[in-house]
Formats: C-alpha cells, sequence, structure tokens
C-alpha cells in the first residue's frame, strides 16, 4: 500500500512538472470585436414595399474594412440575402418577423449580429391596380397601390412567398363586395377578389391579398338547400358577376348592404348566392339547368335589369343601385335571350328571334331604363344585340342585331352608366360605340376607334389582352401583352405592361405606362376596398 501512495505522488509531481513546462507553447490572437451600427431594433414596413437597411461596421482589427467580412441576412430564419446592404421586397404577410444580420469573419470565422423586430403592415386596403398573370404555367399576382405618391409595382410576388403557387390558368378575376354576416366575415376574411381558374373559385383577401378558401361544392353544401341536396357534382365556374342593391354612404358595412354573386358552370348551369351584412351567404339558385319544361345551357353571361338609383333617406344619401332581381341570360340550346327570376324563365323576344351556334359572352343592363346590351360569338362572327325588358309583358319585345366585324370574343366591354356608350376592345385598339345604333343597324367601326396602340408605341405584335374601366369612368387599363402566343409565360422575362389612359376629352391621353410588370395572359382590374368611393352621390 505504501509502494502505491509513493507511485501516485510521483505521477502528480510528472504531471505538474509537465503542465509548468507546456506554458507559453500557445498562439495567441487578439479577436476582431466588431461593432455594428445603423440597423434598427425595430422597423416598421407596409408590404410590397422593399425594405433598405445599410449597416456600417467598425472592427478592432480591420477598422472599417467590409472585405474581411462575409454577410448573411436570415428572416425568421430564413436566408433572404448575403449581400451587406439589404434590399429586400418584402411579399411576407402582414405580421412580425425577426430579421437578424450576422456579419462573419472570413479568417477566424468568428461572427457578430444585429437582430430587429420586423412588422409588416397591409399596404393593400387602399385603390390599386391588380394584375394575375402566367409564368411557366403557374399564375401569380402583381400590385400596384395608388395611395402613395412613387409606389413601384410589386410583380409576380405571390408565388415567392408560399410553398405552392397561387393558381394555375387563371381565367376571369372578379371582385365583389359583401361576403355576409359579421360571424362569416371573420371567419373568412374579406374575400372580396374571386379568380376563378383550373382550381375552381378561389377567394383572395381583398386588404392582404392572401387565398382564403373556395367557392366549391362544400361551401354550397354549407350555405344550400338542406333538403333536397342539389347535385353539385358537375359544378366548376367559368364567370362571376354580381348586383349590389340598397349600399349607402353611410355607414359602411350596415345591414343595408346586399349583394347577389351570379356564377355560371361550365355545364350552363345557373348559381345565385345572396349575401346580407345580418345574415350567412344563402343559395337560391343552385345548378339551376331546368324549369321543368325545358332545359337550358346558358352562356358565362348574366346580369340584373332595370337598375334605378336608390332613394335619398336622411344623411343616407343615394350610394347604389335598386334593380329587379330579374336577370337576363343566353340560352345556347335554342340561342334565345331569357329573364330569369328565381327559377321562372320568360323569353324575351315575343316573335322567337334566335341566333342558333353563337355563344353570349358580354352582357351589360345599359342603365337606360331596361335597355339591355350583349355581345355574341359563334366562333367566326360577333353579333351585338339590344333588347328592351320594359316591353316583355306587354309581349311586343324584339331583340335588335347587327353584325360587328371589329369585335371578337376576346374583346371587353365595358358599358356607360349616364348615356348609352360602351368601350370595348380589339387586339390593337380601344373603340367608344353608341349603343342605340344596334337597333338602327349600324356596326361599329373606324371611327369610333380613340387610340391604337400603335399610338402608344408598340409594334404589331404587341396586343391588349385585358382592360378594367375605373368605376368613375374617367380612366382605363389596358394589358399590353408582348409574348406572342405563350401563352404560358415559358420564360424568366415579364413581357406584358400596363398601360393606364385618361378618358377625358375627345381622345385617350396616356398617364402612365408600367413597363414588364407581369407575366402572360394577364388578368387586370382596378381593386378597391370599398364600393363607396370619393362622396359621390351615386357610385355604382
Amino acid at each position: 500500500m505504501k509502494l502505491i501512495h509513493t507511485i501516485t505522488a510521483a505521477l502528480c509531481v510528472v504531471l505538474m512538472a509537465s503542465c509548468y513546462e507546456d506554458e507559453g507553447n500557445y498562439d495567441y490572437h487578439d479577436i476582431n470585436e466588431v461593432t455594428i451600427t445603423g440597423v434598427p431594433t425595430r422597423q416598421e414596413i407596409d408590404r410590397l414595399e422593399t425594405l433598405t437597411i445599410t449597416p456600417e461596421l467598425e472592427g478592432t482589427l480591420y477598422g472599417k474594412d467590409e472585405s474581411q467580412y462575409e454577410y448573411l441576412w436570415e428572416l425568421n430564419k430564413k436566408v433572404i440575402s448575403t449581400e451587406k446592404n439589404l434590399s429586400y421586397e418584402v411579399t411576407n404577410s402582414t405580421g412580425s418577423y425577426t430579421l437578424r444580420l450576422s456579419v462573419i469573419d472570413k479568417e477566424n470565422k468568428t461572427k457578430a449580429f444585429a437582430v430587429t423586430t420586423l412588422v409588416v403592415n397591409s399596404s393593400t386596403s387602399s385603390d390599386g391596380i391588380l394584375v394575375v398573370s402566367h409564368r411557366n404555367g403557374e399564375a401569380d399576382l402583381s400590385y400596384l397601390r395608388l395611395d402613395k405618391e412613387d409606389a413601384a409595382f410589386a410583380s409576380m410576388f405571390y408565388n415567392r412567398s408560399h410553398e405552392e403557387p397561387l393558381a394555375h390558368h387563371a381565367r376571369k378575376i372578379y371582385q365583389s363586395y359583401v361576403d355576409g354576416c359579421k360571424t362569416y366575415a371573420n371567419k373568412f376574411g374579406g374575400q372580396g377578389i374571386k379568380l376563378i381558374c383550373d382550381e375552381g373559385m378561389l377567394c383572395i383577401n381583398n386588404m392582404t391579398l392572401e387565398t382564403n378558401g373556395a367557392i366549391d361544392k362544400q361551401f354550397f353544401l354549407d350555405y344550400g338547400p338542406l333538403y333536397p341536396v342539389p347535385d353539385y357534382s358537375t359544378y366548376k365556374p367559368c364567370f362571376a358577376n354580381s348586383f349590389v342593391s340598397q349600399w349607402r354612404l353611410s355607414p359602411y358595412g350596415s345591414v343595408f348592404n346586399n349583394e347577389n354573386l351570379f356564377v355560371i358552370s361550365e355545364d350552363g348551369a345557373i348559381y345565385v348566392i345572396a349575401y346580407s351584412r345580418n345574415s350567412n351567404p344563402s343559395i337560391y339558385a343552385a345548378n339551376f339547368k331546368s324549369d321543368g319544361e325545358n332545359t337550358y345551357h346558358f352562356s358565362p353571361m348574366m346580369c340584373e335589369t332595370g337598375r334605378t338609383p336608390t332613394a335619398d333617406r336622411g344623411l343616407n344619401l343615394n350610394a347604389g343601385w335598386d334593380g329587379t332581381y330579374q336577370q337576363f341570360v343566353f340560352d345556347e340550346l335554342s340561342g334565345r335571350f331569357f329573364i330569369y327570376y328565381y327559377g321562372d324563365m320568360t323569353e324575351v323576344d315575343s316573335q322567337q328571334k334566335s341566333f342558333p351556334g353563337y355563344r353570349a359572352f358580354y352582357g351589360e343592363d345599359t342603365y337606360q331604363g331596361g335597355l339591355c346590351f350583349a355581345a355574341i360569338n359563334n366562333g367566326s362572327n360577333t353579333k351585338l344585340t339590344l333588347f328592351d325588358t320594359n316591353n316583355i309583358d306587354a309581349g311586343t319585345c324584339t331583340v335588335y342585331d347587327v353584325d360587328a366585324q371589329l369585335a371578337t370574343a376576346d374583346s371587353r366591354f365595358f358599358m356607360l352608366r349616364n348615356i348609352p356608350y360602351v368601350y370595348f376592345t380589339t387586339a390593337n385598339g380601344l373603340y367608344r360605340y353608341n349603343v342605340l345604333n344596334v337597333q338602327s343597324g349600324v356596326a361599329p367601326n373606324d371611327g369610333d376607334r380613340l387610340i391604337s396602340l400603335s399610338e402608344l408605341g408598340y409594334s404589331a405584335d404587341a396586343r391588349i389582352a385585358d382592360a378594367c374601366m375605373h368605376r368613375g369612368e374617367k380612366r382605363m387599363l389596358l394589358a399590353v401583352s408582348r409574348y406572342g402566343n405563350d401563352t404560358e409565360g415559358n420564360t424568366d422575362e415579364l413581357k406584358t405592361d400596363i398601360v393606364e389612359l385618361s378618358l377625358e376629352g375627345s381622345k385617350p391621353t396616356l398617364l402612365h405606362k408600367y413597363e414588364s410588370v407581369a407575366g402572360a395572359s394577364p388578368l387586370v382590374i382596378y381593386k378597391y376596398r370599398t364600393f363607396a368611393r370619393n362622396d359621390e352621390k351615386i357610385v355604382d
């Protein structure tokens, strides 16, 4: 035992000596300590704007030599930049995020950090320009806010911040305003924007531009008739339109607000969804294709007839239109126009004038006391039609028509409210036509052209793919595509411009040209937060 203690003591002495002798064998280097300034601890920014941060660095060894470092910007742990100066288009949803800058010493890999709480606010609640277009076959969103001077277009931003693309093969974009009672609206959000695409009819929040469900089979099962349950199996939307009634300037969102959303499916069936501020949505027409005696196949066109201004009531100034709850439709099986009223069908033309082989692609009440206008096409010819619904009950209603070689099934039409004129587009021009000329047999001609793409500086390969008239009727948007026959946008280059025209005066003038902001097959609308606007008396 004494021997063991002696050996142990000897080993300890050796070890202590070894440690003592090793002292001073290590090379010690000074650590470069970095001070980061110019990065705020909290930053607020509107969504779709560009966040710019320019940090300043001071190192104890390198001074301000920025070449000695690598940089890493992370937003909620996702790398968004490896440059020193951050320039980042904020496409993220509204909310609070952690933004961190890592400054990495290239030689010894030590790191310094600066952390920011980034708060992303909504920037889309005001009026703006919304475009749906395609790149590599996937639909995406581009947006420009109109309430901020010198704002830039946020181009193709949705798919960059979502794992799944927005949609495929978008065919129609439409905005409605009443989404049901408070409980329903709080659950589903402001679903004012409807997008018809391969996925069905998607609902997009009017403020955040985030998708929030769809008007699909489950929607009809939730809010449609309980018994007997209609057959929704063939529902595939191809058209949407709506009519807002009893709208008041004050108060916004009151029980006076009602809206009927008209939907036509690809199999020619009618779906009508009634929205009211004091109740959940209700379905009073679901899969309507037969009145019990006749079978119908309705074109993608449906519109309220006989609109009249609502009456002033005290401080609630006139701010909308009352309707008849009658809609005019076109049946492709018989080639005739009908008035649809809660499932009752009344033929418009007492002489049974028909248009076999034609399909209606636009229809509108002209605001002229029951006078209705529609455009129909059979694949090779377009006709413009006109009829007066006030004469239906007397049995003297006649549908007038005129061949319109300038217009095609791809033309966009926009009816004016106070005078009987309609704007329409061709592939390379904008026209203004008096609808009363239909009854006289006078077709649109070159004298009705207001402006051409060549006057706006475009070559012959450009075409007007879509258009939208501002509800103030003083401005219009043209989506000008330079993609040729490429409908999928099979290139990373954006080739669609958005052109904004002033319609005041005898000839349109150019207000803005936003170049290369959207993809192929564009759909464009003015997006509004509310139905009422500008304190004008009549706001439809």
